[in-house]
């Protein structure tokens, strides 16, 4: 029994050093949690200045058939073809071409709503540089005359579109 009552307590510098350790575990713990709610400030202004200093510019729209003055009576995509959509990068921000999409309005019965322009293809070409160019098959049916469809290219994640309208006024017609 002699050995026991030898025995005294954990010293008063070792228990300030474990009390020290437990809050500072504590503190991260509480910080790492705090931090993962409210995200990263810097993070979401570097997107909104991405997105402030991207710019695209629609510079045409053309059909992918051959049209001649002597269009057929049906109107459809076989026979009209479908609008090809080009773009290019006039701002100053490289993007991947998925940061878009594409919604027609107006656009002629069994046309595709939304185009699938930009799906991502996994190459190089999937990224938008400054002064570069994108070319793309939107699915959506080439107007006929008098007929118009307003395509609206949308940055995701921001209020920022680009519109434009493909009309014409005569047949043979084969860009807007």
């Amino acid at each position: 029994m002699k050995l026991f009552e030898q025995r005294k307590g954990i010293t008063p510098v070792i228990a300030i050093v474990l009390l020290l350790m437990v809050t500072v575990g504590a503190v991260g713990v509480v910080y790492t949690q705090f931090n993962s709610l409210v995200g990263n400030p810097s993070d979401e202004l570097e997107e909104q200045q991405e997105n402030r200093d991207t710019d695209i510019r629609i510079t045409q729209m053309r059909t992918n058939a051959s049209l001649s003055q002597n269009l057929p009576s049906t109107y459809s995509a076989s026979t009209y073809g479908t609008i090809q959509l080009s773009i290019s990068n006039t701002g100053s921000v490289s993007r991947n071409i998925s940061s878009f999409s594409l919604v027609a309005v107006r656009a002629e019965a069994g046309s595709v709503s939304n185009g699938d322009c930009f799906e991502p293809t996994g190459s190089p070409d999937d990224i938008l540089n400054p002064g570069g160019s994108y070319e793309c098959d939107t699915g959506i049916v080439y107007p006929g005359v008098t007929d118009e469809v307003e395509l609206e290219v949308i940055l995701q994640g921001s209020s920022k579109t680009w519109t434009d309208t493909c009309r014409h006024s005569r047949s043979g017609v084969e860009t807007c």
